[in-house]
């Protein structure tokens, strides 16, 4: 057919603009075809020239979106979603199920490429009539309307953001193996796009279906008949079936005969599936296609950030006015403990210090129980709380650990801590032993022991601030003068303890005692052979249990029983002994009770071992998630989990727990009858930016263990990033932006003027980033599969199952609707939950320093995470990273001037390229165009300027920069280029 002949004026007509394409290709049949004006002397000056050719439309005004996906449900999804973000449009499609969708834009700009998706923009085109090279068919337009019918004005508009959103969004419903170069857990990259998802669907190098072909011809006439569903077309077979026949033509090698040997595929076998699939919808049972719509779970706060804080100011009220019934009653009851999950920036803390005051002065007048203790997530933390309370009037003192670093001193609070150690080991208090025993004995470091002054501090304090390990461990402090109790932010994670102090092969030769003479040497000689065989059993129960929770089944197969168990642990606590700890030991006495203590210490872990042991059998359960075994090199270890109790002092104390990102599922276990209010702010001057990706450890932070081309590809990330830091940061200037990302690699932003940073769980609580004028989140402390199990046997007694998967969810937009994103979650719930609190929530604290709620129209915070999470916040906008990292453009900008002549480029930036030919495949990737307008560029207004340079034949070149003098920067580029021939400013 002579397409371009017949076809191109009247699509020129139309709006469009249509260049020749090669017969049976998709390039143009002429040159500079991105470049030339195209008018009606020009197309018919083509249509002379090139009447057969096919007919390809060159997008700028015109947007292309190729959905480049062979799975028909996941090509469809993406359809559906555009229609519903985009709008309804023509399709057109070359070899199903791939389509292409045509919008159309005011302001041209270039392509967006997250593959299996593209947007063709400015300077591209696409075949919109004519012969598919791969099919041999020609290209079709499904939904019956071609550009012939609709003009370029009718179709719907589209922006670039919106283009980058819906790219952002469709992408989260394609599965990582269906995109092309995903790695599998082979570490292997799989092939073309989006293959078939269905099992038993193979395709070949040129994405044709050689096996699983019954299969596919199914999933066609599935599709088709809902598609003439979908338009309300006449649902007669034998049309369907045509159009189902002519895509399994298209799709399907059928060089090859069926696998039972039988007759050859034909159109019969097409209608054959259409009318099964009719069948099913005349009974209503044809299943639907699914949805690409998802609906986010968070629902945004309504109050304002005043609203918040007088509830706030309410809530601590009413808690204080309990603490004082209580502390007031004849015969007080256990106080139910009271939780508020409040927005971060509302001062939960400071409302909480005024309220304090208040109830303070009211408890001292009545003779009550005055003093407060208030735990804190780290002494840095610690010491700025305890400064707050001092502004008040009140004492305030920070307990410090023995070793700790004195904040001021910079010396060690202990100076013996090999014998503070010991003690703690032998289950002893170190002050009464190690410091100061009977007799007056004291510890030659005693009289100037900073530790000694700091218990000084804190029996003389109003208010005590400590670290969260001391809710647990205790201090000495005189728990009847403690009115309540303020645990501020969350403090789970503090009550996990794993001891892995024992080892399988070495239980029965370790730690059995050694035998005495005479009648006792029978005695023992019995005891020990009863102790040796429980030993035995216990070794072998661990031994068929192998690595992981040790199962039910082998220890009865051992021959344990529950009273075994108890029975082994009278054994194990009646060979501890007294160490001897006092102070001052010195030489062979300080080895001999040291020695003694750490073996009390495993003679405790061991009966911790037989009572979980005895737990299990008790509870008739599968597993112990509290006790496991673990390969530890050549050896296997005894792993024992648990989760520390609140101090017996301390556990009868009116509590209040302040935390944004409270969780009752795990704060109940540690503060049993939790009654949680959840306070939350709108936040309406912080927008907040989510970019997908990848930005895991093994994606950006380099490793020694690493093959050399392994980190190399993780340092080009890692330089990604922080170009991407530095446009924003110049963007922003003067405001200071916070980075907060892994610690390994935090020292690279680190140089960056306007730039502060920081690390994932080092930030939660701090106040002194309240004024930076954008975050940038980079990563996401994500547990180790190997890390869940603690947290999740430890907390809730379970076996932690399953995997991490990619799963599809969906955060909410500040409009109100929802955008979905992929994300890695959890198989198991109860994982999942701890996953959440230890990722998501960190993630959250990290974006409270800059106290987003307290921001007006004059002070907005700008936040930007990087990051495949949903957060359960309220978004401006999600897009992926591969649509905004930093381009070759940017690149030229940040390091002076960026050119639009490749050679030009080379001589300019030889740090970016090595040759003409690697700067112009990098243009073209970036789309970077003379016919795009650079005016502003990804939010940075630039200069310009004409130049060309000295000597015959020499064309106009275009000259960018951001914020430099004119006079600087042809300086630079004549500094490379030698003297300029010509110059104008624009």
């Amino acid at each position: 057919m002579r397409w371009f002949e017949t076809h191109a004026p009247a699509l020129l007509e139309q709006g469009y603009e249509p260049l020749p394409i090669r017969r049976g290709q998709k390039a143009p049949a002429v040159s500079r075809w991105s470049q030339v004006t195209i008018d009606a002397a020009r197309v018919e000056q083509w249509a002379r020239d090139y009447p057969a050719c096919g007919i390809g439309l060159r997008t700028g005004t015109l947007v292309g979106l190729d959905i480049d996906i062979l799975d028909p449900d996941l090509a469809h999804q993406a359809q559906t979603l555009a229609f519903e973000r985009l709008g309804t449009t023509l399709i057109r499609v070359g070899q199903w199920p791939k389509r292409l969708l045509l919008y159309r834009t005011e302001q041209p700009f270039p392509k967006i490429d997250v593959k299996p998706l593209e947007v063709l923009g400015a300077g591209q085109q696409f075949v919109a009539f004519g012969q598919h090279p791969g099919t041999g068919r020609p290209y079709g337009w499904p939904l019956g309307e071609t550009p012939l019918d609709v003009p370029l004005d009718e179709l719907p508009g589209v922006d670039q953001d919106g283009m980058t959103a819906f790219v952002a969004e469709a992408r989260a419903f394609i599965p990582e193996m269906s995109r092309p170069g995903a790695r599998s857990g082979s570490g292997r990259k799989t092939g073309r796009s989006g293959g078939a998802r269905a099992s038993g669907i193979v395709r070949d190098g040129a994405g044709k279906v050689v096996d699983g072909r019954d299969d596919w011809l199914s999933r066609i006439a599935y599709h088709a008949v809902h598609d003439a569903l979908d338009r309300d077309d006449d649902l007669g077979p034998d049309r369907i079936a045509e159009t189902v026949w002519e895509r399994f033509l298209a799709s399907t090698d059928l060089s090859r005969p069926r696998q039972d040997g039988g007759r050859a595929w034909s159109f019969g076998d097409a209608l054959k599936k259409v009318c099964e699939k009719l069948r099913l919808q005349a009974r209503g049972v044809l299943p639907p296609r699914q949805s690409a719509s998802i609906e986010a779970d968070y629902v945004a706060p309504s109050l304002s950030a005043d609203q918040a804080r007088a509830t706030l100011e309410t809530e601590i009220a009413a808690f204080c006015r309990t603490v004082l019934d209580h502390h007031s009653a004849e015969s007080p009851v256990e106080p139910v403990p009271i939780g508020l999950r409040a927005t971060t920036g509302l001062g939960k803390s400071t409302i909480a210090r005024r309220q304090f005051m208040e109830l303070r002065g009211k408890l001292e007048a009545l003779g009550l129980p005055h003093r407060f203790l208030v735990f804190a997530p780290s002494h840095a933390l610690a010491e700025e709380t305890a400064e707050a309370w001092r502004e008040l009037g009140l004492r305030a003192a920070v307990l410090r650990g023995h070793e700790r670093m004195h904040p001021v001193l910079k010396a060690p609070m202990c100076r013996d801590t090999e014998a503070m150690r010991a003690a703690l080991n032998a289950g002893a208090d170190p002050q009464t032993t190690v410091c100061a025993g009977q007799g007056g004995l004291t510890c030659s470091h005693f009289h100037d022991w900073l530790k000694q002054s700091n218990r000084d501090e804190v029996r003389a304090a109003d208010v005590v601030v400590a670290p969260y390990d001391a809710l647990y461990t205790g201090f000495a402090v005189d728990a009847s003068t403690i009115a309540a109790i303020i645990v501020d932010e969350g403090c789970w994670a503090r009550a996990v303890r794993t001891t892995t102090s024992l080892n399988v092969e070495a239980l029965t030769i370790d730690l059995l005692p050694r035998l005495g003479v005479g009648m006792e040497k029978r005695r023992a000689a019995i005891r020990r052979a009863d102790h040796l065989a429980l030993r035995q059993k216990l070794q072998r129960a661990l031994g068929l249990s192998g690595t992981g929770p040790v199962r039910h089944d082998c220890l009865v197969e051992a021959g344990l029983s529950s009273r075994d168990c108890i029975e082994a642990i009278r054994m194990e606590l009646s060979m501890m002994s007294d160490p001897g700890l006092i102070p001052c030991l010195t030489g062979a006495a300080r080895g001999a009770a040291f020695a003694a203590a750490a073996r009390n210490e495993r003679l405790r872990s061991l009966a911790r071992a037989w009572q979980l042991a005895a737990n299990l059998l008790d509870s008739g359960g599968e597993a112990s998630a509290q006790l496991r075994v673990e390969l530890d090199g050549e050896s296997h270890s005894i792993k024992m989990i648990g989760a520390v109790a609140i101090d017996d002092d301390l556990v009868d104390k009116p509590v209040l727990h302040l935390d944004a990102t409270l969780r009752d599922d795990i704060a109940t276990r540690l503060l049993p009858g939790l009654k949680t209010r959840i306070i939350e702010a709108a936040a309406p001057h912080m927008s907040l930016h989510l970019v997908t990706g990848r930005f895991g450890k093994s994606a950006i932070v380099p490793d020694d263990r690493a093959a050399p081309d392994e980190n190399a590809r993780r340092g080009r990330n890692l330089s990604d990033c922080v170009d991407q830091v530095r446009w924003h940061t110049r963007r922003l200037a003067p405001g200071t932006i916070l980075v907060v990302t892994y610690k390994a690699i935090e020292d690279a932003f680190s140089d960056i003027p306007g730039v502060v940073t920081g690390h994932f769980n080092a930030l939660a609580g701090l106040d002194g980033f309240r004024d930076v004028r954008g975050i940038f989140i980079i990563g996401r402390p994500l547990p180790r599969d190997s890390q869940l199990p603690a947290p999740c046997a430890a907390l809730f007694d379970l076996v932690a199952d399953g995997e991490y998967r990619w799963q599809t969810s969906a955060v909410r937009m500040r409009d109100g609707s929802s955008r979905a994103v992929r994300v890695l979650r959890h198989d198991d719930e109860v994982a999942e939950i701890v996953r959440a609190a230890i990722c998501d929530d960190e993630l959250i604290q990290d974006i409270g320093r800059g106290r987003g709620v307290n921001r007006t129209e004059a002070d907005p915070l700008e936040v930007h995470v990087l990051a495949d999470v949903a957060l359960p916040l309220v978004h401006d906008s999600v897009v992926n990273w591969d649509s905004v990292k930093p381009d070759i453009v940017q690149r030229m900008l940040l390091a002076g001037v960026a050119v639009d002549s490749p050679a030009d480029a080379v001589a300019l930036h030889p740090h970016l390229f090595d040759n003409e030919k690697q700067a112009q495949k990098a243009f073209e990737r970036a789309g970077f165009k003379r016919q795009i307008p650079y005016n502003i560029y990804r939010g940075m207004s630039l200069k310009s300027a004409a130049y060309r340079r000295s000597g015959r034949g020499r064309s106009w070149q275009t000259a960018l920069w951001l914020d430099r003098d004119v006079g600087v920067a042809r300086a630079e580029i004549e500094v490379a280029l030698g003297p300029l021939s010509g110059w104008k400013s624009e």
